[in-house]
């Protein structure tokens, strides 16, 4: 492996070492603020050019005076060394003079000199907004992040792109510059490239929002609140230069100083060893998939961060393993392999943000391409794993594809391959017309289809499905399991599920929406199928979306995904269902095993079950009368059974008769339960607030004929880097 990341490093590092190497850029003359739209160096309120002038509104204050290697770093900028503080409130310039605040054309360029003194972020900063099918240009930050955001016209969403602030001293003074110049969107800090996008036309007009500084405002409402100093804010109609950059950030010698800290790719970033308690911490799932952390040791990370997961992405099986994908929110693909279904090996994250088509990657699916349709494969007996991604413009469908079983990848040197809003492009073959289909959530709530020889060609068909968001997958189930009689399932982000015909262009729907999963806990699915020696099996794991800060507090992981469940539909009274059960493999973690048998429960009188440890697959047989109230008390947590229905931590859900199964996964943070074979289930996380376990019945009169409970081991194992 690290022959490859020193060769990638290279390969990535090269323009920026090219550049690095290149004489200094004098600096530009005249000033890059002769010409700007507007210039508030922020000694006062007055714009440089005299007509955009702005009024203080709240906790801002402008003339603080700067001293020492401060006020020369401002100088050197052509800025007056006085700066504007904000502790919350902002600088409002209203539309400018005659409008001049709303620039028309295909052409922008913004610069902020900035600085947070706290080291933290998060908040608006520059921005002529109004919502994101509104705005202009927006400067902003996240506790992640600082970004920028174009509108242009005839595009309902917007163009995004980023830089980490982990990449930069979070308390120094940075310069921030954007620029569009009708083909490319990017983002500089001092000085550096770090993000870009391809947005299509000429600047959004009609935006009717007062150009802020340190807020935006939406529909009359304005959002403020960051805190720090600002020294210089700038806007031009027009893409600054290479050399106009340099010397807004401090020269061209600093700028090349700066080059290889600030783009070496996070995906080369040194490896730590293994936290010596890596899965096994307080709060941490032990059959339940979480994310480790690679480079870092942080506790309670968010979104982006390493130890955070969401959606499933391109579950996968080839050559005997399983190819398990997460979001870590389109920072990059996490991936993890198993044999069993039950037994996870983590393997550092598949691949990384795109520059080109804003800084996300976000989810997708992926196939096995054994015919080598694509001609990915010098060797076609070597077929390519392909992941489809969509960018973070929400408007680029990517593919990266590896060649040797998902170890390594190659972003396709052709991206994108299909350019149409939004994002999460699933893939499959259709054999009847032996064609590669692509699902894709598109705008106004709907899927659309399209279809390609070769998985790199893609043709939009008419029909859309709507009511329809988020996260598609869709498949083929036999009923009852029989391969002559199947329906096409088409299941939305929120779990939710239709069934239907497909002839290969066009998903007709026989059914209204169905829950999969009828927990609080439970979205952006994805499923396994085509698995060799196991015609007609389908896989499915759910993201189990909660407030990890409260479920696994000052923990370095955050989510974590359902256990393995198969899909069936049965007909059932002349009904076709989805039942969902947990995969026969969980038998692998079966430890020590407890019986009971005929226990005949009455309210008011708990019963104990004196089982060990905290991991447990519960099965039972139930006789529910219908004034009948069972419950299982799982370490302090509630599951609430009547004669037809089901909670836990949830509203009841109803079942299609009477319950007389209940299974249920209980793991340190979640608890899964199913009634009746999978009929209905729940996916429910938890924090546990005791260690015991009983049932009871809370009304009227129940018997469990059978009670089985398995102890289960942990899938973890020793890791290793």
């Amino acid at each position: 492996m690290k022959p490859t990341l020193v060769t990638l490093a290279i390969v990535l590092l090269a323009p920026w070492l090219v550049r690095a190497q290149q004489p200094p850029t004098p600096s530009p003359t005249p000033s890059p603020f002769v010409d700007a739209i507007a210039t508030w160096h922020l000694a006062d309120l007055k714009d440089a050019t005299g007509k955009n002038d702005l009024q203080v509104v709240g906790a801002a204050t402008v003339g603080s005076r700067l001293g020492g290697a401060e006020r020369q770093d401002s100088l050197t900028r052509g800025g007056d060394g006085i700066v504007a503080r904000f502790d919350g409130g902002y600088l409002d310039a209203g539309q400018g003079a005659a409008g001049a605040l709303n620039l028309k054309g295909s052409a922008v360029s913004v610069y902020v000199r900035l600085q947070s003194p706290s080291g933290i972020w998060g908040g608006p900063l520059f921005s002529k907004y109004d919502g994101h099918d509104k705005l202009v240009y927006n400067v902003f930050s996240s506790n992640t992040d600082i970004g920028f955001e174009l509108g242009t016209q005839g595009t309902a969403h917007m163009t995004q792109v980023r830089v980490p602030i982990a990449r930069l001293d979070a308390r120094a003074w940075h310069d921030i510059i954007c620029r569009y110049d009708g083909t490319v969107v990017q983002i500089f800090a001092d000085g550096v490239c770090m993000d870009q996008a391809y947005p299509v036309g000429p600047l959004r007009a009609g935006n009717t929002a007062p150009c802020l500084i340190g807020a935006e405002a939406v529909n009359g409402a304005v959002k403020s609140g960051w805190k720090g100093q600002m020294d210089c804010v700038a806007l031009w109609s027009r893409a600054l230069s290479e050399a106009e950059i340099q010397y807004l950030s401090g020269g061209a010698q600093r700028v090349a100083g700066l080059v290889k800290r600030y783009t070496q790719p996070e995906a080369l970033a040194p490896l730590l060893p293994p936290a010596p308690d890596l899965y096994q911490e307080t709060y941490r799932p032990q059959f339940h998939y979480t994310a480790r952390q690679w480079t870092v040791r942080k506790l309670n990370p968010g979104m982006r961060e390493e130890g955070w997961l969401n959606d499933l992405n391109g579950l996968v099986h080839y050559d005997g393993e399983y190819h398990l994908f997460n979001q870590r929110w389109n920072k990059c693909w996490i991936h993890a392999v198993s044999t069993d279904l039950v037994h996870w090996t983590e393997l550092p994250p598949a691949f990384w943000e795109d520059h080109r088509f804003g800084s996300g990657v976000q989810s997708g699916g992926a196939v096995i391409d054994y015919a080598n349709t694509a001609g990915l494969a010098p060797d076609p007996k070597t077929p390519a794993m392909v992941a489809f991604w969509a960018g973070n413009d929400n408007y680029s469908t990517c593919i990266s594809y590896s060649l040797d079983k998902g170890r390594t990848w190659t972003k396709y040197a052709r991206n994108p391959v299909l350019r149409h809003p939004e994002r999460d492009p699933k893939v499959f073959w259709h054999e009847p017309s032996r064609r590669w289909v692509l699902i894709l959530s598109g705008p106004a709530g709907a899927y659309v289809l399209f279809t390609s020889p070769n998985l790199l060609d893609w043709t939009e068909q008419k029909d859309q499905i709507p009511q329809s968001y988020e996260c598609p997958d869709m498949f083929q189930l036999p009923i009852n399991g029989d391969p002559s009689r199947q329906k096409w399932v088409v299941v939305r982000g929120n779990g939710r599920y239709t069934l239907g015909e497909f002839d290969g262009t066009r998903y007709t729907e026989e059914t209204p929406q169905f829950p999969t999963c009828q927990g609080p806990h439970f979205y952006a699915t994805m499923s396994w199928g085509e698995i060799a020696g196991q015609p007609g099996r389908r896989i499915q794991m759910g993201w189990m979306r909660c407030d990890g800060r409260k479920i696994y507090p000052d923990m370095p992981f955050n989510q974590q995904v359902t256990f393995p469940c198969d899909l069936t539909l049965r007909e059932n009274n002349g009904a076709l269902r989805i039942y969902r059960n947990p995969v026969p493999e969980i038998k692998l973690l079966h430890g020590r095993k407890y019986a009971w048998t005929d226990m005949a429960l009455r309210p008011g009188t708990p019963r104990p079950l004196e089982v060990t440890g905290d991991l447990y697959h519960i099965l039972a047989t139930v006789d529910m009368p219908k004034d009948a109230e069972l419950t299982f008390h799982i370490r302090g947590t509630p599951v609430v059974l009547t004669d037809q229905s089901i909670a836990c931590n949830s509203p009841p859900a109803a079942t299609a008769e009477t319950v007389r199964k209940v299974e249920l996964l209980v793991d340190r943070a979640s608890i899964e339960s199913f009634v009746n074979d999978g009929q209905v289930s729940l996916a429910t996380c938890f924090r546990p607030t005791g260690h015991d376990v009983a049932v009871e019945c809370t009304r009227g009169t129940a018997t469990i004929r059978s009670l089985e409970i398995f102890e289960l081991e942990s899938i973890w194992k020793a890791p290793q880097n």
